[in-house]
């Protein structure tokens, strides 16, 4: 008898724990952040010497060079990137930081999204 009652304790016991941390955690409706990808879709690099712009896929040798004012359509009709791409801005040494703000806001507006914190030349060789 004392058995059976130690069974039914124990069984109400780990239901009741189970029930318990059933709850813990994140909902089924909280949205989970879609982590950013290790590598940019498009790289924007800054050229300040020839005021303009250098646009390439992340796989592409070389870019496009066109006015930084052009980068947005560019990237989506000529590239055909789809908002919530990734992007990273890159900047020479006479690159303006002016410019490349403007450029990363638009982007950002645009809905691409900021790799973040990788930059070429003076600012943080890689």
């Amino acid at each position: 008898m004392n058995q059976a009652i130690g069974l039914v304790r124990d069984a109400i016991v780990s239901t009741a724990a189970f029930t318990l941390l059933s709850g813990c955690g994140p909902s089924a409706n909280t949205p989970v952040p879609v982590p950013i990808a290790a590598r940019p879709d498009v790289i924007v690099t800054i050229d300040g010497k020839h005021h303009a712009c250098v646009v390439a896929l992340y796989s592409e040798a070389q870019g496009s060079t066109i006015p930084c004012g052009d980068v947005i359509p560019f990237v989506r009709d000529e590239l055909r990137l789809a908002s919530g791409s990734i992007y990273d801005i890159r900047a020479d040494s006479d690159a303006d930081e002016a410019v490349m703000a403007g450029v990363g806001a638009s982007l950002t507006g645009a809905g691409y999204r900021f790799i973040g914190g990788q930059t070429a030349g003076p600012r943080g060789h890689r």
